[in-house]
Order: C-alpha cells, then sequence, then structure tokens
C-alpha cells in the first residue's frame, strides 16, 4: 500500500507537470495556436516588403500591408509614413507571387482622398487584371469610407478603419458613424481588437476586421500568467465570433519587420 500510494503520487506530480508545461507552451505561443484552430482567420500584420512576403506566405493565409499613393507616378508605394520608403511598387510586390487562388490581402490604404479616389482605383483595377488575381481576394481599408465605393464597384471587399478614439463617442457622433456605414457599400469595419466589444455593442451584425499586435508578456510570474490566460480567453472568443472575418497577428521575419 505504502508503495501504491508513492506510486499514485509520483504520477500525479508528473501529470502536473506535464498539464503546466502544455500551458506554459499554450500560452507562450497563441499565434501558432490561434493559426492551428482558424487558418482562414489569422493574417500576418505589416508586410512591408518582397522578403517578409515571401516568409508569411509559408505560415498565414493572408497579409496586411501599407500602401500611400502618388498621383503624379500614377503607383502604390508598399511603406508605412514615417517609415522611409524603399521605392516598393504594389505591382512588383504583388508580382512577387505566382498564385492567389486561396491567399488574401489586406491593403491599409494610407492617404486615399477625394483628389486621388478614381485615379487609385482604376491603377489597383490595372494592376489586379494584368496579374490575374481574384478581386475578392483583396480588401482595400481606409479611414476614408466615403471614397471606397469606387473601389467596390469594381469588385474589391473595402473596410471602414473607424476612428481610433471611436469608443469615447457619444451618440450624435455615433449617429454619424451609423449613417456613414449605412450609406456606403463598405463590406466590414476595421480597429483595433481593445475596441473588439465596443463594435459588437454598437455595430451588430457587421462583420469585423481587427487586429491583434501587442503579444503578451513571456510567462516569468504569477501576474504576467494571469494576464497571458485573460489575453488567451480574449483572443479565443474574438476568433470564434462569426461576425469576425479576419485577425491580424504581428509577424516576426527573419528578414526583418518592415
Amino acid at each position: 500500500m505504502i508503495f501504491s500510494s508513492k506510486k499514485k503520487n509520483k504520477l500525479t506530480i508528473i501529470s502536473l507537470i506535464l498539464l503546466l508545461t502544455i500551458l506554459y507552451l499554450v500560452l507562450d505561443f497563441q499565434m501558432s495556436v490561434f493559426r492551428y484552430l482558424f487558418p482562414s482567420k489569422v493574417w500576418a500584420h505589416r508586410v512591408n516588403s518582397i522578403e517578409k512576403y515571401q516568409e508569411a506566405q509559408n505560415v498565414f493565409s493572408g497579409v496586411e500591408l501599407d500602401l500611400v499613393f502618388s498621383s503624379s507616378s500614377n503607383n502604390f508605394d508598399v511603406n508605412h509614413p514615417p517609415a522611409k520608403s524603399i521605392d516598393l511598387t504594389l505591382f512588383d510586390f504583388f508580382k512577387s507571387k505566382k498564385n492567389y487562388n486561396d491567399f488574401g490581402v489586406w491593403l491599409d490604404f494610407k492617404n486615399l482622398n477625394e483628389s486621388n479616389f478614381r485615379q487609385s482605383a482604376k491603377k489597383l483595377d490595372s494592376i489586379v487584371s494584368v496579374l490575374n488575381i481574384n478581386f475578392e481576394n483583396i480588401v482595400v481599408e481606409s479611414t476614408n469610407p466615403l471614397f471606397l465605393d469606387e473601389f467596390s464597384k469594381k469588385g474589391f471587399k473595402t473596410s471602414y478603419y473607424l476612428p481610433s478614439n471611436i469608443s469615447r463617442f457619444k451618440n450624435d457622433d455615433l449617429i454619424i458613424q451609423y449613417k456613414i456605414i449605412n450609406s456606403t457599400s463598405i463590406n466590414f469595419i476595421s480597429s483595433n481588437v481593445e475596441n473588439y466589444a465596443f463594435m459588437k455593442e454598437n455595430f451588430p451584425n457587421t462583420k469585423i476586421l481587427t487586429w491583434i499586435i501587442n503579444n503578451p508578456p513571456k510567462i516569468k510570474s504569477f501576474y504576467t500568467l494571469k494576464y497571458s490566460i485573460s489575453n488567451f480567453k480574449r483572443n479565443f472568443i474574438v476568433l470564434n465570433d462569426e461576425d469576425i472575418e479576419i485577425v491580424l497577428f504581428k509577424f516576426n521575419a527573419k528578414s526583418g519587420n518592415r
């Protein structure tokens, strides 16, 4: 009986160690876990170089990149100001990948405005047509939703990048947002995951794009463990939500994180 009791205690300790190890790995490698559970929803955030793009293609089902349009050159520059441009055109970026059948691209259009919306939509249409990319695999995002309709007309999916302080908007300001969303042909609204609950409450039945780019800290104390568990729980709820279409995760590429 003594040996049997010792054996049980040993098995209990081993089981506990295994359980804690699994918990640690799940919490510390959340992106990998979520990428496995929700492969079509988890995309890479800020992929603004061909090298990083080539790495991301082997890991994710889609990427997000930043664009600045120049009317004078009639070109999209793949860049996130104030970072210095590396003169990478969207055409060359797209051309570096041969097959877009099951791959999505989220274009964060930084300077879409009244003076360039027609020209830029025509240019994007031309690039995608020449490279034979499915229009529906591309999402064009902007803080200026009224100018996104030109892209919707050409078959692109579109997203309204909500004001960063929208969770502090009062009733009158929210009514304006409702009118904007309902008067345009946008497919999605997009904002940081910190605004998830606000978007669900105030824009029900609206498809959402979001991003989780502040990874939880390494588990080194009870506090960080508690935070990681809370973070994992929230992220799982977000990804499991049918109204959530895409969630961007930070991608640390070997080639650099431009």
